[in-house]
């Protein structure tokens, strides 16, 4: 299921309504000025402008302001983890300064579908998210020699079908086995590393070839171009 955006909104907080909270669904809170500190029992962590927190639902945590502080909330549901549990930083900071003076934009709009240009931005966070997290992860993962063998073969097929069972095996894993430690090398699944990779790849396409929409979604190992939209 691709992830619902269910509340994107700008908030200016002196305090929590809440400081201890758990939540029905997931909630990702970037901070734009000032900053707040949480803690969902891994220790106290703080949070400065342009950095988020994950608070995800089911999970209790902690929360107090530091200083005054505006924020989007994006109030979301998804079938797998976007944004993990906790902190949530990013490596291009101008681009989410960017993308949150979007947003900004279509709070004053008056356009009746202001929320679909809401909805863009919230997946260009996540999209962003996702191509600097497996940046950082494919670093990682060259410490296993299974995992990297099988990062490898990853990388020089993201144009094909992927079987992951067929790649566990050649390993002499099971499919188990092989998630298992693949997610412990690079703190992810097999199938969102791939799905980081092939927007990773579709974004280098997109900005550096004058390749069509269709031939990329093919190049990247999309389904259809439908799907890659």
């Amino acid at each position: 299921m691709e992830p619902i955006l269910l509340v994107c909104k700008s908030l200016h907080l002196e305090a929590f309504a809440n400081e201890v909270f758990t939540g029905e669904d997931d909630i990702l809170a970037i901070v734009e000025q000032g900053s707040f500190v949480f803690d969902n029992g891994s220790g106290p962590q703080q949070v400065g402008p342009l950095e988020g927190v994950n608070f995800k639902k089911g999970i209790t945590y902690h929360r107090r302001i530091v200083a005054p502080t505006d924020l989007y909330l994006f109030r979301y549901r998804a079938s797998s983890d976007l944004f993990g549990t906790g902190k949530v930083s990013f490596c291009d900071r101008e681009r989410i300064r960017s993308t949150l003076e979007m947003l900004h934009l279509c709070d004053r709009t008056v356009q009746l579908d202001a929320f679909s240009g809401k909805r863009f931005l919230f997946a260009d966070i996540m999209n962003q998210y996702r191509i600097e997290t497996a940046t950082q992860m494919e670093k990682s993962a060259h410490e296993d020699p299974i995992i990297s063998s099988a990062i490898t073969y990853i990388n020089s097929h993201l144009h094909e079908k992927i079987n992951l069972a067929e790649l566990a095996d050649a390993h002499y894993l099971s499919y188990i086995q092989f998630s298992r430690r693949f997610k412990n090398s690079t703190g992810t699944t097999p199938q969102n590393y791939i799905a980081c990779l092939r927007l990773k790849k579709a974004q280098l396409l997109l900005t550096e070839t004058n390749l069509s929409v269709t031939q990329i979604a093919r190049n990247c190992g999309f389904g259809s171009e439908y799907y890659f939209c």
